[in-house]
């Protein structure tokens, strides 16, 4: 179970988080009968999703910082 997600934060997948705190509002009998199974299962595909696309932006970044640092390391051995 995730804990209260901040809609801010997941911007792409506020939709679904809404739709799966209404079901979660709708009771506890429903909720602990699957009633909200699917719409976890989506949120947790669409905050994958998310991830992933943070996770290779964040590599990118690191590569070019990476770069950066080996060229200034190749200019100290000089």
């Amino acid at each position: 179970m995730h804990s209260k997600l901040d809609l801010h934060k997941h911007v792409s997948c506020e939709d679904i988080i809404l739709q799966l705190d209404q079901c979660h509002n709708e009771g506890i009998l429903h909720r602990y009968l699957g009633g909200c199974n699917k719409l976890k299962n989506a949120m947790n595909e669409c905050l994958q999703a998310e991830f992933d696309v943070n996770r290779k932006k964040h590599f990118e970044n690191a590569k070019e910082k990476r770069k950066k640092l080996e060229k200034a390391w190749e200019g100290m051995d000089e």
